[in-house]
């Protein structure tokens, strides 16, 4: 079997009330934000297909794409797909690895369509469900929206009443606006939900990242996420917040050094709970490396934003929590099943999401959507130099 060629449809994905604000999605009633997505196909010879949707990072992921698909794609065994990985691995290495992720997981896609199995057969899975946490967007302004406490509190009271077991906050980003929601999502449901805080590497000092986190040890928080500019960067800083707190401090969301860095964090003690993420850290295969590593170190790994790829990863991985399900608000909802056909993330009474059964991912692209909304189309048929070496 032999790749021969390869295809990225982009579009754009269509969020009405939806704005930006301090480079945050954010409900903004009256406005429409219409970010841009893709969808990367990988094709063999006699027209076996696996196919990658995408939604962040667009620009820097389909360059990469289109830097390495002539030289480390067209005419390998899409089969290989950990020698196509540790090659790309590499000729990515001065750079941040982007491209890899939507790669991976098309193969695996396609690799499971030719055995007519989920992908989480191929990986072992044992879980046909997994429980999933209620993951906000962020701070808002408007008066309906999460621009309160008290907001919050009321939005965690929906998502405790609809069985999500776990909520997460991405607040303002403000440390003491983001400890007075804290407090009242933990007077609403903290007997009811593990709880989270995800500043999104907002917090600029040491001493008010310390002094969130000492509240969060307060009212028992289940995770701090990367609360601080250099979190995931500064393994010396990492460790001393993560030995200065009892919170689980959890990082490496916003850096790209994949299993090697993550070993580091872990060797060092800089971090109580590791990020994994398909999309960002290589693909289905960069994320089965995390979870192996973290296992050997007694750490868990937590998967990054939703999609099926990574409930597949979670039916196969023992050290792991829950499934992010979001961006989720009272108001709006997110682009998380837009470019795929039906829903692929549902949440059932107890909390839990099922794994898709079908072959490969499960789900089938909703080509109707990515073609009315298409903004561009590339075909890569040719071998050639990538320039990367």
């Amino acid at each position: 079997m032999e790749i021969q060629e390869v295809e990225i449809h982009e579009f754009e994905y269509r969020l009405p009330d939806v704005g930006t604000h301090g480079g945050h999605q954010v409900y903004e009633p009256g406005s429409t934000f219409e970010p841009p997505g893709f969808v990367l196909t990988v094709r063999t010879r006699d027209g076996l297909e696996g196919h990658y949707r995408g939604f962040m990072y667009t620009a820097p992921m389909i360059t990469q794409i289109e830097m390495c698909a002539p030289e480390f794609l067209l005419g390998r065994d899409p089969l290989e797909r950990e020698a196509i990985w540790q090659d790309v691995w590499r000729a990515f290495r001065v750079t941040d690895h982007l491209g890899l992720g939507p790669i991976d997981v098309a193969l695996w896609d396609l690799a499971g369509k030719h055995y007519g199995e989920p992908v989480s057969t191929l990986l072992g899975g044992y879980r046909e469900r997994v429980p999933a946490y209620a993951s906000t967007y962020s701070g808002d302004r408007a008066e309906d929206g999460l621009s309160s406490p008290e907001a919050y509190a009321d939005f965690a009271e929906e998502c405790a009443a609809a069985g999500y077991p776990a909520f997460k906050i991405h607040g303002f980003g403000e440390p003491e606006r983001d400890i007075e929601i804290c407090r009242a999502v933990e007077a609403a449901v903290g007997d009811r939900m593990d709880l989270m805080l995800d500043p999104a590497s907002e917090y600029d000092t040491y001493a008010e990242t310390l002094r969130v986190g000492r509240v969060l040890d307060e009212l028992g928080y289940f995770w701090y996420e990367d609360p601080m500019a250099d979190t995931g960067q500064s393994v010396r800083m990492a460790r001393r917040l993560a030995r200065d707190l009892d919170t689980p401090v959890l990082g490496m969301e916003h850096v790209r050094t994949g299993p090697f860095g993550a070993a580091d964090h872990m060797a060092a003690d800089a971090l109580d709970l590791v990020r994994g993420d398909v999309h960002l850290d290589g693909g289905i295969t960069g994320v089965t490396k995390i979870a192996n590593v973290a296992e050997a170190f007694g750490v868990d790994v937590e998967l990054h934003v939703g999609g099926p790829a990574h409930l597949h990863c979670m039916s196969a991985v023992r050290n792991t929590n829950y499934f992010e399900d979001g961006l989720l608000h009272p108001r709006i909802e997110w682009m998380s099943d837009q470019g795929f056909r039906g829903e692929v993330e549902t949440l059932a009474d107890d909390g839990t999401i099922a794994v898709p059964d079908g072959p490969g991912l499960g789900v089938e692209i909703d080509w109707e959507f990515v073609e009315e909304r298409g903004t561009d189309f590339t075909l890569i048929d040719e071998t050639g130099a990538s320039g990367l070496s």
